[in-house]
């Protein structure tokens, strides 16, 4: 039999007119003249020229034969012998498939030029395949993915048919018919486990028994499948402080060992982008998922991209292209179902929306290369994870379904999260530490700084046992401020903290143990998801407390409230002109952006000033009449240095407010 193909990315016509139907018999004497394997054809992968080639039998075409057989309805077959003019789409398990299931339908069709689209990887632009798919003869396309065939294949495919990985007793009966046996031998799923049809067919030799070609593939299925790499990660189990990503990522696990024993297919996955302040656990939190799913876990960044390769355009998709490769290749080695990849500051890669025209010039074809490999992998059934401090500078494209299904928030952990985080890290270190007093005063703290202060208190400690006190230096160490400066520090956030709970606020803790750019904190949880005008007027209230507290009670204004004027500012002019809460319906920013509005536009910023001024005097008339709880409370904090919010409200409802009342002329 002479057969004239092309190979490659598109084949021509395949003459098959002289090929008659094949029949295998059961003993050793009647066996096929099955060749070894060709491998001269198998190098003819992706020539660019119509090359003629004797093509032996084989035990790879054998194995697709079988595998063809199994998938091949009825109809279809009767559709191929009568020569009708069907275009007949063909999913095979991999790249190396391509070619034999090609030939082994165009066998079905004798007597018939069978057109042939065989796409056995990525797609090359600029091939048609019009013609082939208006032939008056049958048209089988096959590929091991649908986006690597024209959309005018798959647009005209008449029939989808697929051809899935052998299973055991399909391997069983191949080697069966291979050596001329007349029974099976037993074959199991951890015997062929991993092996694509190169490697099946390797393990088939001629004049070998059943036993030989069975312990031979256990050998090739044991080198293919080699233990992933040990993860360093904790236990995601134990894992706390994450919210709603911890339980994604719990059912994500799920659903990684329902694809891994084959309950589930890998194209259900989802993906999803890890998203909050530095330091919170997301990469901790990605490798966690992929120790808990012992599957192969690939990490990398925007930046990575940039160093491992030349920094310019081609070499940075290529660095990408490689990256996913890699991802591929660990799944497909494995034999794990899917694999886990990290991508690492995803914000790098700029969003299209905000790139100027020359910017554009040179990272709209990294951006897009990303995006449909992205989606490739994802069709593949290949997690992704992604990690950002910044979700509003990804690109949109990125964060749709098919790329990155979810975006998860992980904020900074809370007091009892904090107390269970440290405690995670002292092991059996310190068993009767109070954990609560630790997680109070390491408010504001991530999980990598608390992680941070256990290190230090080791460190601090030597030779001898680590003590609480060596744990305190590290968390809260001796506060060596002004006792003036701390006094007015503490009235600042008691004030604060009372403002707010006076207005109906939520308050989680108030501190003065000093952190990076910060002398004390109060953390006020404004819950309103769709706020009014009332509701902003509270929040900015409350964030001018701090300054009111410091004019009504202390030595008067001072600079340390220039964050809460700034966010009282942006707070009051999204009112005015983005939100449409504050007069004119006219949406001019967005809210990120309304900081440069107020700069730029002097009549605007003198409506945010009045505002601003008038809701200070509000703020200023609360602190009059609170002012026995805000002293009060100053002073715990002074005693103990952070209280919690239920603990601020118990001291605060101790004290009335003085409510000064108008006397009255009689008449």
């Amino acid at each position: 039999m002479r057969l004239s193909h092309q190979y490659g990315m598109f084949a021509s016509v395949a003459n098959l007119r002289s090929v008659e139907p094949t029949e295998v018999a059961d003993d050793l004497d009647s066996l096929p003249d099955y060749d070894a394997d060709a491998e001269a054809e198998a190098g003819l992968e992706g020539a660019s020229a119509t090359t003629t080639v004797d093509l032996p039998r084989s035990s790879e075409r054998l194995i697709a034969e079988l595998a063809v057989d199994a998938a091949l309805p009825a109809p279809v077959r009767r559709a191929l012998l009568e020569g009708r003019p069907n275009v007949i789409l063909v999913l095979v398990p991999g790249g190396a498939w391509c070619a034999r299931v090609f030939e082994a339908i165009a066998a079905l069709a004798p007597g018939w030029n069978v057109a042939s689209i065989i796409a056995s990887a990525r797609p090359r632009p600029g091939t048609s395949e019009i013609a082939r798919v208006s032939a008056s003869t049958p048209t089988v396309a096959v590929t091991a993915d649908i986006a690597w065939l024209s959309p005018v294949v798959v647009a005209a495919a008449d029939v989808v048919i697929t051809v899935r990985a052998p299973a055991p007793d399909l391997v069983a009966e191949a080697v069966k018919r291979w050596c001329g046996a007349r029974r099976c031998v037993r074959v199991t799923a951890a015997d062929i486990a991993g092996l694509d049809l190169p490697d099946l067919a390797a393990g088939l030799r001629r004049g070998a028994s059943q036993r030989a070609c069975i312990n031979r593939l256990q050998r090739a299925s044991a080198a293919r499948i080699r233990p992933a790499e040990p993860i360093d990660a904790p236990d995601l189990t134990t894992l706390v402080g994450y919210g709603e990503a911890h339980t994604w990522a719990v059912q994500t696990v799920h659903a990684i060992r329902r694809v891994a024993a084959g309950a589930a297919s890998a194209q259900t996955l989802e993906s999803a982008i890890l998203h909050g302040p530095p330091g919170t656990g997301k990469t901790t939190l990605a490798r966690a998922i992929a120790a808990a799913a012992g599957v192969p876990y690939l990490q990398t960044s925007i930046a990575q991209l940039f160093s491992s390769s030349s920094g310019n355009l081609d070499g940075v998709i290529k660095a990408f292209d490689q990256y996913c490769d890699r991802l591929l290749l660990a799944r497909d080695t494995l034999n794990s179902g899917t694999a886990i990849g990290f991508i690492d500051e995803l914000d790098a890669l700029p969003d299209r929306a905000t790139l100027s025209p020359r910017g554009a010039d040179w990272w709209l074809p990294v951006i897009t290369s990303v995006l449909m490999r992205v989606e490739a992998l994802r069709r593949e059934g290949v997690v992704l994870l992604a990690a950002t401090n910044h979700l509003e500078r990804i690109d949109s494209a990125l964060r749709r379904p098919g790329r990155f299904d979810r975006s998860l928030f992980i904020g900074l952990p809370d007091e009892a999260a904090r107390a269970c985080i440290f405690r995670q890290h002292l092991g059996g270190d310190l068993p009767d530490a109070d954990d609560e007093l630790l997680a109070r005063l390491s408010h504001g703290a991530t999980g990598a700084q608390i992680a941070g202060f256990v290190r230090g208190a080791r460190a601090r400690a030597g030779e001898r046992p680590v003590t609480v006190d060596d744990l305190l230096a590290e968390v809260a160490p001796p506060d060596q401020r002004d006792p003036a400066a701390l006094r007015a520090i503490a009235l600042h956030e008691a004030g604060h903290a009372v403002v707010a709970l006076a207005l109906g606020l939520a308050v989680s803790q108030v501190s003065i143990v000093a952190s990076t750019g910060a002398e004390g904190v109060t953390t006020i949880s404004f819950a309103d998801a769709l706020p009014s005008r009332t509701a902003l007027d509270r929040r900015v209230i409350a964030l001018l407390a701090g300054r009111a507290t410091d004019v009504v009670l202390g030595a008067g204004a001072t600079a340390g409230a220039a964050s809460d004027l700034s966010e009282a500012t942006r707070t009051i002019a999204a009112s005015h002109a983005a939100l449409g809460l504050a007069g004119p319906l006219v949406v001019r920013s967005n809210t990120a952006a309304i900081q440069s509005l107020v700069r730029d536009d002097p009549d605007l910023a003198a409506r945010v000033d009045g505002e601003l001024h008038r809701l200070m005097e509000q703020a200023e008339a609360i602190v009059r009449a609170r002012r026995d709880s805000i002293r009060a409370v100053a002073e715990a904090l002074l005693s103990r240095r952070a209280l919690t919010g239920s603990e601020a409200e118990a001291i605060a409802a101790a004290h009335k407010p003085r409510i000064r009342v108008r006397a009255r002329s009689s008449l």
